[in-house]
């Protein structure tokens, strides 16, 4: 289960890219997958255009004399030629130097082979100046990808066809609908949470088709997201927690900086719901599903019997569901939890980084635990009689 979620979150990320998804100014990531022009400056007059790149040839690797002496830094030079394979400039070759710092989070090091993203800046028409960007990673993303969806729809089947074309609806209504509202000003958090209805229903509607048991299982998730939003919420203003404690916040406030402070707040919240909710629809289908086979048992049992049958698998479910909720969550904040082990636990939790951290992860529980009870009732209720429509 947990690898088919992680294969999923790969899916997304191939699906939402290629669908251009992501226009935001700070993205590097998408230029490598097609060339992207930004234009900066007065009148236009500046262009930077993101194309792939071969590394040709690499030179000697110098200390730049200058910054060490001007500020102490120490910095290595490489000399190399690349060429330019897209774009108007493809086939076309420079020579350029490669910086690399002492950081090695924003060092880019190659060997001669290595395919970069390079960074074309032009000033009213003036000779280009190319530097590197970053490693050119889609095809090792893409040659994955489609070896998750060979081997998801190989052994998935129909079955496995109906979830991917589940999660494709999902990932339409987070590119086309919850992003453009949330660039454009409106409410993430009630963004989030029409896109959790729409996504639930669409997923469940692919998965099990018009049936009790899809009904059963959109009710349960339903109120599961409600419970999750609610909760992270009251966290969020309590706390409080701003919402601006990671990088990228930080960089996206720089771009919109009309935008109050309660508008990060409530796009953490919605990154909570989205976060919790593939979980969550796990769970409750799963409890559909299994009360809605007890019930095809051929015996005829009450909405009683149905619904405590529904809790036993759920109480089975809980511990496993919500670790991996947890683990999920940890497994992300691996370096927050290294510099966390040093730090005083006063202050630990204080910190918006952490507690942000934890709250996500609480409310996310918090929603899947109580998705257990609510989708046991639902169905309970709708297949204790002895015929079912499903």
């Amino acid at each position: 289960m947990k690898e088919t979620r992680s294969g999923l979150v790969l899916l997304f990320l191939l699906l939402i890219s290629s669908l251009g998804s992501a226009r935001a100014a700070h993205s590097d990531t998408n230029a490598q997958l097609k060339a992207a022009h930004t234009t900066v400056g007065i009148n236009n007059k500046i262009d930077e255009q993101f194309v792939t790149g071969h590394v040709i040839f690499l030179g000697d690797t110098t200390i730049n004399k200058s910054l060490l002496n001007g500020t102490g830094m120490v910095s290595n030079q490489q000399q190399m030629t690349v060429e330019v394979t897209e774009g108007p400039l493809k086939g076309k070759r420079f020579a350029i130097t490669n910086e690399l710092g002492d950081n090695p989070a924003y060092n880019v090091v190659v060997k001669p082979g290595s395919d970069v993203v390079l960074s074309v800046v032009t000033e009213s028409g003036a000779k280009p100046e190319v530097n590197i960007s970053d490693y050119n990673r889609a095809p090792v993303i893409y040659g994955l990808g489609l070896i998750f969806l060979a081997v998801f729809l190989f052994f998935g089947g129909k079955h496995g066809l109906k979830s991917l074309a589940g999660l494709v609806s999902s990932v339409l209504l987070i590119a086309f609908v919850l992003l453009p509202l949330s660039l454009s000003g409106f409410s993430p958090l009630l963004a989030a949470v029409l896109i959790c209805l729409a996504s639930t229903t669409a997923s469940m509607l692919f998965i099990a088709g018009f049936s009790k048991k899809a009904l059963a299982a959109v009710i349960g998730t339903v109120g599961g997201v409600i419970v999750a939003g609610i909760a992270a919420q009251i966290v969020i203003q309590m706390a409080p927690l701003t919402g601006l404690s990671s990088e990228e916040a930080q960089i996206l406030r720089g771009s919109m900086i009309g935008q109050p402070l309660s508008f990060f707040s409530g796009l953490l919240a919605a990154g909570m719901l989205i976060g919790a909710l593939g979980v969550i629809m796990d769970v409750g289908v799963s409890i559909a599903s299994a009360v809605s086979e007890v019930a095809k048992t051929g015996q005829v049992l009450t909405a009683s019997e149905l619904y405590e049958s529904g809790m036993n698998v759920g109480r089975d479910i809980m511990g496993t569901m919500t670790n991996t909720l947890i683990l999920a969550y940890t497994g992300s904040a691996l370096p927050l939890l290294l510099l966390a082990s040093q730090t005083p636990s006063a202050k630990l939790l204080n910190l918006d980084l952490v507690a942000t951290e934890i709250a996500s992860a609480l409310s996310g529980s918090l929603g899947l635990v109580c998705t257990i009870p609510l989708t046991a009732f639902a169905a309970s209720k709708l297949m204790s009689a002895k015929k079912l429509a499903n």
